[in-house]
């Protein structure tokens, strides 16, 4: 029986454990400006959904806050990055517990994922750009 363990049921019952877990994801950089038109958006947040009809069938959808010089970095799962893929961006810029709101107003249809037009990329090239301009 001990042998039997050792050569059939533990490399099942490992692979099984392994399976569980779930295969480790590469998290790529991201990070920009926020603007509206001209102007640099001071507060609120980005949020990259995943855009199924583009392939992107990630489960997860990378976000972060857009700080008082329009910047933010996004994280997936408390860790930095992004999983490859095109996304549908979203742009909040009135987010509860924010202290501070965008002066900046946009329209309410770059919060919405089904409704917004941005979009962005994510890939493996660290000299990618990934600001956000709202028309």
């Amino acid at each position: 029986m001990r042998t039997t363990f050792r050569y059939v049921l533990a490399p099942v019952f490992l692979c099984l454990l392994a399976a569980g877990c779930g295969p480790s994801e590469k998290f790529y950089p991201v990070s920009g400006k926020v603007t509206a038109g001209k102007t640099t958006l001071t507060g609120g947040s980005v949020t990259f959904i995943p855009d199924t009809s583009k392939g992107n069938n990630a489960k997860v959808s990378p976000n972060g806050m857009i700080g008082s010089d329009g910047t933010y970095k996004l994280t997936t799962d408390g860790k930095p990055g992004a999983p490859a893929g095109w996304y549908k961006v979203t742009v909040m810029t009135n987010v509860p517990g924010q202290q501070t709101a965008s002066a900046v107003k946009i329209d309410p249809i770059y919060s919405d994922p089904s409704k917004t037009t941005l979009t962005k990329e994510v890939v493996a090239d660290s000299s990618a750009n990934y600001d956000i301009t709202i028309p």
